[in-house]
């Protein structure tokens, strides 16, 4: 039987190691950020499955020297206009829900301008959500 090469991979070896560089590529889910300017609305869309866990996590920042904090409406609603989740004045927070339907779902932030104010400088959103097998917590 000829020795292996070196530096090259044995055929039973091969499987293994393309599933490694597989998990290294794909890695965990990471949360996304945007700039979200005063008196503006950004939303996000995405298809989910039916019965599906839908688990996420927010954080508005002030913006940078600013004497308030931040002041955003965030409003997560199906495709036929029902609320999922809604809070005015968010900050920070998680929500869970589970879908009826194959649907699309969107995320919706809108940014308030306090009355009096000149423009307010952009503030940053973070949005970690998840669905499915990676919204559940095994942990509990």
């Amino acid at each position: 039987m000829p020795l292996p090469l070196p530096g090259r991979p044995r055929l039973g070896q091969a499987p293994l190691l393309a599933l490694l560089l597989l998990l290294l590529v794909v890695g965990p889910a990471r949360p996304i950020s945007f700039q979200l300017p005063g008196k503006a609305r950004k939303c996000l869309r995405e298809e989910i499955h039916r019965d599906t866990l839908v688990t996420g996590e927010y954080e508005i920042t002030a913006p940078p020297g600013s004497s308030t904090g931040p002041s955003a409406n965030l409003k997560i609603t199906d495709s036929a206009g029902h609320i999922l989740y809604a809070k005015e004045d968010a900050t920070k927070g998680k929500f869970a829900f589970t879908t009826e339907d194959y649907d699309m779902f969107e995320a919706c932030f809108e940014s308030k301008l306090p009355v009096g104010t000149g423009r307010m400088p952009d503030q940053l959103v973070i949005l970690d959500m998840k669905h499915g097998v990676e919204a559940k917590n095994y942990e509990e």
